[in-house]
């Protein structure tokens, strides 16, 4: 009976994934860090019209996976054997992931990892150290290093023009390193101590750079010309009423993202749980509001193609929540779907065709 039963889930399964459009369903993967419920990546599917999620099953297992890099096939992800640590990559085909290659050349793992063409950057909190690979016809191989500094706290890689950008959150500032020349250091962007910089965001034209300071929870807003940063508006991001149980010292800023049309910002708070929202789009940029962010710890959070929903990672309660917004306001309209993911922390959407829906 019991077999009987499976099978007909199968065929069941099967003949509704066939029928369904790949207009509205994304696959969307998720990093966790390791613990007994969590095993590495795991892949979800996410409906673009209704925000409706489907539960996470493990894509590819990898001690403490907690980023995860999408571009195109390829998603890369931290990874750690014994005492060694680096970054993995696989390719996305019928809906497998197929080992391309590892390089553990890391003393830890890192925090963060951006493809970009041929090349693969990762950020390393603990070491400090950028490392950056090529993909080339046999795999990733080493291609380079960069040294920070012992607990520089780097955290992001931010690429403009001919240089490689990263936020050093103890330092205080974003240190800048020219690709075109060997990686030589050529200046930095500073902060005032105490603010700790963590991630950053360039619009498209790359004129503005916004970046979210961890420490002090605050926006920075810089104009850009090539490499001139001149900062044009600081303000606190944190909620005027400390009130309701939030406490101002225990936030602390995380992920940050700008709109396609560039008229507003979301910044995920941990400690409050909030998002707050910025309103980028006039002469200067002011919180438009903060909601609650479904759960608790929100590490990372990312917008569907149509930027119609926010998928908010939140660690500590295991969750991930999909929030609705208003494309016109920018306002959050309300919690649209919930999922639990043990330890999820890092999200990346496939955008298109291409996903895998499960019956639940």
């Amino acid at each position: 009976m019991e077999a009987a039963m499976e099978k007909e889930y199968r065929e069941l399964r099967n003949e509704i994934q066939a029928e369904e459009t790949a207009d509205i369903w994304r696959e969307a993967y998720i990093g966790t860090y390791a613990s007994e419920k969590s095993k590495g990546v795991y892949r979800f599917s996410v409906n673009i019209d209704n925000g409706c999620m489907t539960q996470p099953e493990l894509l590819y297992e990898a001690h403490n996976a907690k980023w995860v890099s999408l571009a195109g096939d390829m998603l890369a992800f931290p990874t750690e054997r014994q005492d060694r640590a680096g970054t993995c990559f696989v390719s996305l085909t019928d809906h497998r992931a197929s080992l391309v290659g590892e390089i553990l050349e890391e003393k830890d793992t890192p925090c963060f990892i951006l493809q970009e063409g041929a090349f693969a950057y990762t950020a390393n909190y603990h070491d400090g150290t950028v490392m950056i690979y090529h993909m080339g016809k046999e795999g990733p191989e080493a291609a380079g290093r960069i040294e920070n500094g012992a607990e520089a706290g780097c955290h992001q890689i931010i690429l403009h023009g001919p240089y490689v950008m990263v936020p050093c959150l103890t330092q205080h500032r974003i240190r800048m390193f020219d690709r075109t020349d060997g990686f030589r250091s050529c200046g930095a962007v500073r902060f005032p101590d105490g603010s700790g910089p963590r991630h950053g965001v360039f619009n498209a034209s790359h004129t503005l750079l916004y970046v979210v300071s961890e420490w002090s929870n605050e926006l920075f807003i810089f104009e850009v010309q090539e490499d001139t940063f001149l900062l044009r508006q600081q303000l606190s991001i944190l909620p005027e009423e400390t009130g309701s149980g939030r406490k101002k010292q225990v936030a602390s800023a995380a992920a940050v993202r700008l709109t396609v049309d560039e008229r507003f910002l979301y910044i995920s708070i941990r400690g409050q749980d909030l998002l707050a929202v910025v309103d980028v789009g006039g002469s200067s940029a002011a919180v438009l509001e903060h909601v609650p962010c479904g759960g608790e710890h929100p590490r990372d959070f990312v917008l569907t193609e149509d930027e119609r929903f926010l998928l908010v990672a939140n660690r500590f309660s295991g969750e991930v929540f999909s929030l609705e917004r208003d494309r016109m306001s920018g306002r959050i309209l309300g919690i649209r779907s919930r999922i639990s993911m043990p330890e999820g922390v890092s999200l990346a959407i496939r955008q298109g065709s291409g996903s895998m829906k499960e019956v639940i």
